[in-house]
């Protein structure tokens, strides 16, 4: 009944926003970054106290509120596994690498061709259809984030840049089927919470060996250094994270993914803002793009009667 189709294109939308608020949370990433930064911390180090932290934050709430929901089906942890070591931590640190190769803005577009990505694996594995809407917003998407990134304005290019890139996008996109598949029988906090687990048990584990303990230490004995890691982790990890895999319990992991390539339009804002960076006419022509995905990608998307 139409009432019926009402409601599930109201908790559609609703899903879409909240991938929108996670992007905006991970648009924030560069803020606490730069605190920490100037602390002289590195990003394994940051990694490995912001992935420990939330595990334990989730884990008290958990055990406090809902401690059945601490329980999950033994043969789940070779989902759970992939889903923490490679689609939370090794996703921040070829992140991070790309960045440091290639800078952001190329960086950045290799991270969203994951919309991509996921869009081919939801089609193949998921029986997802594909649309001329879908594909329409999927490539706006990419243009407003190629624009708004800056990568407009000239490419550089290094091939261990790119694969790192490449395999981030590849992890990220790993993340997102499973979350949509394998782990969606689950709640988003304890999917947040075993996936926290094994990335701060992955993030230790490289930590240890690359010998960048002590720098850990600094963090957790240093006020203002352990704000901005806990901030990093509260805001563009537990926030950021509980709003897409909740998200991705109402809308199909490749809408969700191309909604959130509204993330660099974040940081571009933020940019702004914050710090007074100046944008240019390929900025403001990809934020138009970007807003031109998001309302076709709502526009198009079909509704579906209730039950």
């Amino acid at each position: 009944d139409y009432n019926g189709v009402r409601t599930v294109k109201q908790k559609e939308t609703a899903a879409v926003l909240m991938v929108l608020m996670a992007a905006a949370c991970w648009g924030a990433n560069g803020i606490f970054i730069n605190i920490l930064t100037a602390y002289g911390v590195n990003g394994t180090q940051m990694t490995l106290v912001r992935m420990a932290s939330m595990a334990i934050l989730t884990g008290i709430w958990l055990a406090a509120k809902n401690p059945a929901a601490l329980k999950i089906d033994l043969r789940d942890f070779v989902w759970f596994v992939p889903a923490g070591a490679l689609g939370l931590f090794m996703f921040g640190l070829f992140y991070t690498y790309s960045i440091q190769l290639v800078g952001m803005g190329t960086a950045a577009v290799l991270i969203y061709l994951m919309p991509s990505l996921v869009m081919l694996f939801s089609i193949a594995f998921l029986h997802e259809k594909f649309t001329p809407g879908k594909g329409l917003c999927l490539v706006l998407s990419l243009l407003g984030c190629a624009l708004v990134s800056g990568v407009a304005g000239g490419v550089t290019l290094d091939a261990g840049g790119v694969a790192y890139g490449l395999g981030a996008a590849l992890c990220y996109t790993l993340q997102n089927i499973l979350l949509a598949t394998k782990l969606k029988k689950y709640s988003p906090m304890t999917n947040l919470f075993y996936m926290f687990l094994f990335s701060a048990a992955a993030s230790f584990v490289f930590t240890a060996a690359a010998g960048e303990l002590p720098g850990v230490a600094y963090i957790l004995t240093t006020p203002g250094a352990l704000a901005a890691n806990l901030g990093l982790g509260l805001v563009c990890s537990l926030a950021a994270q509980w709003l897409y895999t909740a998200a991705l319990k109402t809308i199909p992991a490749s809408r969700a993914s191309i909604a959130a390539t509204f993330e660099p339009v974040a940081a571009a804002l933020f940019g702004l803002v914050l710090f007074g960076q100046k944008m240019d006419g390929f900025g403001v022509a990809g934020i138009v793009c970007e807003i031109a995905a998001l309302v076709l990608l709502q526009l198009s998307a079909p509704a579906k009667r209730k039950g």
